[in-house]
């Protein structure tokens, strides 16, 4: 590490410090409920999902975006933006987290933060800052694999389950059962249990579970009751697993089925989460750019596969590469590219690894005049500009960093004035 790193890294860590100091005092006055969430996929859709379902009855803190790292989550309880890599920006937030910390005299009911983790010990620095009663924990998939990080799947989970190991027994977890990884842990806690999913086992079930452009449509199984919903502002089944978390923490707190049926109602999926824009020319996109994994890539082409194109309208996936994935980077590539022929008329792949999937792709059976490989998401972007035709129907999935299919989908959005509020990472920061 030379100087210069060495310097960024003494500051960084300063910072982190200060800003712990201040949210634990936050946190100390508000003597509000922490609810913590945690997996490697949907923690956030999950916990805007719980604060909307709160907020019909309590005032909810949440971290924004997904601030859930060590430095996020600070961030998130002090009610502040990041400074990414301005040292004026910083030393505004640090005076302003300050004044909140210190001054502020709002009342919050309940505090609700996801937490991330990116590689072993994570975990334990959010728990020194907090103490959450209920955990969720959304699924264990193949994400941060990458050198420094996490070897496998096991450590990936020994990590994440520090959340609700570090909950008493008045407290509550609440698992996915159709996860093997948690199916496992509900023994091994001394926390009341709650499990949810579309396993029989589950004590909240999702059950007939459908999607379509329609929206999603499940039925609800809980205590032997039943209840029917339908929400027309979301696609893909797999996002039951975002809703019933949300369920099972209304019921905990005594919210009737109405209530909590109102703040799913209420509940809309982050920017680049599956979330429907209208495109040029008379098209649909289902945007997913905010980040990928195999997992959420194979989701995302189901979703794809449930919607029905109009007209004489083709599906197309436009794919880029998923990042931290180490050694199992070339297999996983691999895998998506031939699920691809599955699901999509038509493949545009963005970054060197994803021209893994169009080669996977054509060795399969796809037409050499549907598959399309390009280095950025803008060049692909405005490629794809010039290819669509009514009634298409256009997935965009990739990873975060060098990927950003953001500037894709901005090509061929129909409202590209109206990224700033639909897209993901809009912010001056991200495009300097």
């Amino acid at each position: 590490m030379n100087f210069a790193a060495k310097i960024k890294t003494g500051v960084r860590g300063y910072v982190v410090s200060y800003l712990y100091a201040l949210a634990k005092r936050r946190l100390e006055k508000l003597q509000a409920e922490v609810i913590g969430i945690t997996g490697s996929v949907g923690k956030t859709s999950t916990k805007d999902a719980i604060y909307c379902v709160l907020a019909r009855r309590y005032t909810v803190l949440r971290n924004k975006k997904s601030f859930n790292t060590e430095l996020g989550v600070p961030l998130g309880i002090l009610e502040q933006e990041s400074g990414f890599s301005s040292p004026f920006a910083w030393l505004e937030i640090l005076w302003k987290a300050f004044k909140v910390a210190i001054f502020d005299k709002t009342s919050y009911g309940k505090v609700v933060l996801e937490m991330g983790v990116d590689k072993p010990g994570d975990m334990d620095q959010l728990l020194k800052l907090v103490k959450p009663t209920i955990g969720v924990m959304t699924a264990i998939k193949a994400v941060h694999l990458a050198e420094g990080q996490f070897q496998n799947l096991e450590e990936i989970l020994k990590e994440k389950a520090k959340l609700i190991k570090n909950i008493g027994k008045t407290g509550w977890a609440i698992l996915n059962a159709d996860d093997h990884y948690l199916s496992l842990l509900a023994s091994q806690l001394e926390a009341n249990v709650i499990t949810f999913g579309m396993n029989e086992k589950a004590n909240i079930r999702a059950v007939n579970v459908a999607s379509s452009e329609e929206g999603l449509k499940f039925d609800l199984a809980f205590d032997d009751k039943n209840f029917s919903v339908h929400l027309p502002h979301l696609i893909g089944k797999h996002h039951v697993y975002v809703l019933l978390p949300a369920i099972a923490i209304g019921f905990l707190n005594s919210f009737k089925w109405e209530t909590i049926k109102a703040g799913l109602e209420d509940f809309r999926l982050p920017p680049g989460r599956l979330t429907l824009l209208p495109g040029i020319n008379k098209t649909l996109v289902i945007d997913g750019s905010y980040n990928a994994s195999p997992s959420t890539m194979i989701v995302s082409l189901e979703v794809l596969s449930e919607m029905k194109p109009k007209g004489v309208g083709r599906k197309i996936a436009a794919l880029g590469s998923m990042n931290e994935l180490g050694d199992f980077a070339d297999s996983e590539h691999r895998k998506i590219g031939k699920e691809v022929l599955k699901h999509a008329d038509m493949l545009v792949t963005v970054g060197d690894l994803a021209q893994l999937y169009a080669e996977e792709a054509l060795k399969g059976g796809m037409d050499k005049g549907s598959v399309w490989s390009f280095k950025n998401s803008k060049e692909a972007g405005e490629f794809l500009k010039g290819k669509l035709r009514p009634g298409d129907l256009i997935l965009a999935k990739g990873s975060q960093n060098n990927v950003r299919m953001e500037y894709l989908v901005k090509e061929i959005m129909l409202e590209p004035e109206k990224a700033k509020d639909l897209l993901v990472r809009q912010e001056t920061a991200w495009n300097i």
